[in-house]
């Protein structure tokens, strides 16, 4: 039994074909169908109100399905709203209880989630410092680092015609949501070569102050799925920026689900260099990697001059995801695992 989200591209929902495709006998549970995420500013606040009853009912739901399928395993992706006594109640009814968590900090999405996090039998954390972060603040042992991956029926190369080319093409892009590093680096990029065609995609853009020098390349809004693919294949440098430390971590982000969605998806990888990172590619071989705003701007004038250089890179980082970074690959760790305890 998998919690997942049900647009294309989410995590979860990558996680649960994965299993299907391994031909386990996988059923499915969405947050989204009981607590549904408003954007205007009247149904937040209708949905803040809500919220308890609607996260009640979650768990019941929850709690029904573990009752009916009798599943071996629970994985839950984050699982914000997934409650500490429904755990004890499911692993009762003879559920192992895993957790995927895809996040920089465990503290700071709900007040669920601290208490629910000492109930699972095991926690993945795609941050290699999760684990640490775990026994620190919460005093949960039980953990090991396994990083983000790739959907392979989702994150492929896609078709650059003359119409993705005209929504998606550009020199530079950035996919993800907005953070002050992540503008800071890009408005100094833009300063220095406001010649750039760069397309800034994701969430709380929005935030930009009126007189940031990104608002006439940002496009206010995310992109998921199959245009996200093709935004990625579109874009002859892709942008892997990453969040910084927050409120219950130890340490800003090291790699991020970009830093193989990218790869996949036939992109040109332009990392910040972390050890994480160069733990899995080879910086100029399978992809690029920069420093700070001066290197940055070097990195980028030498791709845009070298097409060549770029498909070759791009091409070898897509071998080095596909070879070991799959959604395939992270379900065979997480049954073997299963299998071992």
């Amino acid at each position: 039994l998998v919690l997942c989200a049900n647009w294309l591209g989410n995590t979860g929902l990558s996680a649960f074909r994965a299993f299907l495709r391994t031909g386990a006998w996988t059923y499915s549970i969405s947050t989204s169908d009981y607590i549904p995420i408003w954007r205007s500013l009247p149904m937040r606040i209708v949905g803040k109100l809500l919220r308890p009853f609607a996260v009640r009912e979650f768990n019941r739901a929850l709690l029904r399905e573990t009752e009916l399928l009798k599943p071996h395993l629970f994985l839950a992706v984050k699982g914000s709203y997934v409650q500490a006594d429904t755990l004890r109640a499911m692993r009762q009814l003879g559920a192992k209880l895993y957790c995927f968590y895809p996040d920089v900090s465990f503290m700071v999405h709900g007040r669920y989630l601290p208490h629910a996090l000492k109930e699972y039998d095991w926690i993945f954390t795609t941050k290699s410092f999760g684990p640490k972060d775990l026994k620190n603040r919460l005093g949960v042992e039980k953990s090991s680092f396994l990083p983000h991956a790739f959907d392979p029926e989702v994150h492929q190369p896609r078709p650059v015609t003359a119409e993705a080319l005209e929504t998606f093409g550009c020199d530079v892009s950035f996919i993800g949501g907005h953070s002050p590093g992540k503008q800071k680096v890009l408005e100094e990029l833009i300063r220095r070569r406001p010649d750039l065609k760069l397309k800034i995609w994701g969430d709380r853009w929005q935030n930009l102050p009126k007189d940031s020098p990104l608002r006439p390349y940002a496009t206010f809004q995310a992109i998921f799925g199959i245009g996200y693919a093709t935004a990625i294949s579109c874009s002859k440098i892709n942008l892997g920026l990453l969040s910084e430390k927050v409120f219950g971590a130890s340490s800003g982000d090291k790699i991020t689900s970009r830093t193989f969605h990218i790869p996949a998806s036939g992109g040109l990888l332009l990392h910040q260099r972390t050890k994480d990172l160069l733990e899995i590619f080879v910086e100029d071989e399978s992809c690029v990697c920069f420093g700070d705003i001066d290197e940055l701007v070097e990195k980028i004038d030498w791709l845009l001059a070298n097409e060549e250089m770029r498909k070759t890179i791009a091409a070898r980082g897509r071998e080095v995801v596909n070879e070991f970074h799959s959604w395939d690959h992270r379900v065979r760790t997480i049954l073997e695992h299963y299998a071992g305890h």
